[in-house]
């Protein structure tokens, strides 16, 4: 039985503690995870980030806008950024920001929407032209990039499982109407 006790000891000072490749530890996903410190981001006006917006921000359809906001505001506590009306008064567009990210909403089924009404991840990059050549090359469908009148340059690509990405650059502030 003694012996048996000293194998076992034996043994478990002989194991090698699991080898953890760089890949997986603690501290490397940790580096992954965290974004750069603020002092460390691109400037606005470098890196065609439209000001006050995230490089990708989510760019939802809804059935009824106002109703959203509301919805947004009473369970979430999002605050409204940018609200816009069409000629009749109905809402169509609005920004709605949870701390440092905001959610655009759009009407479903809006032709003037540069989606066409449908949902989309709205993100900002350095040059549209040449993202739209790479995500071409990719094997996304895309369509050309047009100047908009709020001031982002825009082309809208389609990946290969069917999201829709609004690829943006931002040129200018332009009055909201």
């Amino acid at each position: 039985m003694a012996r048996k006790r000293h194998a076992i000891r034996a043994r478990r000072r002989t194991r090698r503690p699991p080898v953890r490749s760089k890949r997986s530890s603690p501290a490397r996903r940790a580096r992954i995870a965290a974004p750069a410190p603020a002092s460390k981001r691109t400037a606005p006006g470098d890196s065609g980030l439209a000001p006050g917006m995230q490089a990708v921000n989510s760019y939802l359809a809804v059935a009824n806008v106002a109703a959203s906001i509301e919805f947004l505001e009473r369970a979430f506590s999002f605050t409204r950024g940018v609200v816009l009306a069409d000629a009749d008064g109905q809402l169509r567009y609005a920004e709605m920001w949870h701390r440092d990210s905001v959610v655009m909403l759009i009407r479903k089924g809006d032709a003037t929407a540069p989606t066409g009404g449908a949902a989309a991840l709205y993100t900002y990059v350095d040059d549209v032209d040449r993202a739209l050549a790479r995500a071409r090359q990719a094997g996304a469908g895309v369509e050309e990039a047009e100047d908009k009148a709020w001031g982002d340059r825009v082309a809208a690509v389609t990946d290969p499982d069917g999201y829709k990405w609004m690829l943006a650059t931002f040129k200018k502030l332009a009055p909201f109407s």
